[in-house]
């Protein structure tokens, strides 16, 4: 009995250390909850980007860009950037070969069907030809059935993909 209470009292001191940071840690947690919520209340965040910034990432901008005020324009036509399906003709991952590629084959198309939209775009790792601005899958199916039938050569590679189309307002 001796021998257990010698070692309570020398124990005692290590399991009452043992507990503070516990209760030190969720006490900050709720320090940190109560500070999230005032923040709520009472925060505001604006940000604030230079429409240059945009340009220098190789975004395209919006229909309407809050940084600049100004409305998205191609070709002297307002245009507005949505929600749509464009036909892939190439693809290829081969950085100089995929590029000189896909513009030969948008050349190619262009020739046969110079009033079809064509866009060479870099995805990183891949060049890709995009063709089309259909608003669904139905326009797309049709626009790919009638590519395949006048360019059986790239027929294997095309296929319907979803991206962010242009509509002309």
């Amino acid at each position: 009995m001796k021998h257990l209470i010698k070692f309570l009292l020398w124990a005692l001191p290590f399991i009452s250390l043992a507990q503070a940071p516990a209760d030190s840690a969720s006490a900050g947690a709720n320090e940190v909850s109560a500070l999230c919520g005032q923040m709520r209340v009472q925060g505001r965040v604006e940000i604030r980007q230079d429409a240059r910034l945009e340009q220098l990432l190789g975004r395209r901008p919006k229909t309407y860009n809050a940084a600049s005020h100004q409305p998205a324009y191609r070709n002297g036509q307002e245009i507005m950037y949505t929600s749509g399906y464009r036909v892939r003709v190439f693809s290829g991952n081969n950085q100089i070969v995929s590029k000189n590629e896909a513009y030969k084959i948008e050349s190619e198309l262009k020739k046969d069907l110079p009033e079809l939209e064509t866009y060479v775009v870099f995805k990183t790792p891949n060049w890709r030809l995009l063709v089309g601005n259909y608003r669904t899958m139905e326009e797309a199916t049709v626009a790919l059935r009638s590519l395949k039938k006048k360019f059986p050569v790239y027929g294997r590679e095309m296929f319907v993909v979803k991206e962010e189309i242009e509509i002309a307002l």
